[in-house]
């Protein structure tokens, strides 16, 4: 029988969220994932396999709170990092980009397009 959780599943992932939206996939590193999330190496690996497990169970949940109306900014920060940087190298994230595009943006490029400039707009600031 293993230990219990020390954690939230669902926190980590919303952390995650923030940290990829924020400042990208390919720019955060496993250590900086470990750290800013607060979870140990062991965990890690054991759930998600890997740092593009991660971020395809984050965009997941994404997925999920957007089908129950809960859209935030973190989250459309992913779904553009997802669409610029693992949609393009990846079939299960790019279908999986795809649905969260559907959701979040209602498939409107105008949409994308003007949350890019503010996203921009926000880390320039």
């Amino acid at each position: 029988m293993g230990r219990p959780r020390e954690f939230d599943e669902s926190d980590v992932l919303r952390r995650a969220t923030t940290l990829f939206g924020q400042r990208g996939f390919d720019a955060v590193s496993v250590d900086a994932v470990l750290s800013a999330l607060g979870l140990n190496r062991a965990s890690f690996y054991k759930l998600y396999g890997s740092k593009h497990g991660l971020a395809q169970t984050a965009l997941a949940q994404v997925c999920e709170r957007a089908r129950d109306g809960d859209i935030d900014q973190d989250s459309k920060d992913l779904v553009v990092v997802s669409l610029l940087e693992l949609a393009p190298v990846n079939d299960v994230m790019a279908q999986l980009t795809s649905s969260a595009v559907d959701l979040c943006f209602d498939t409107n490029p105008t949409l994308i397009g003007q949350h890019m400039l503010a996203r921009a707009n926000r880390t320039t600031a």
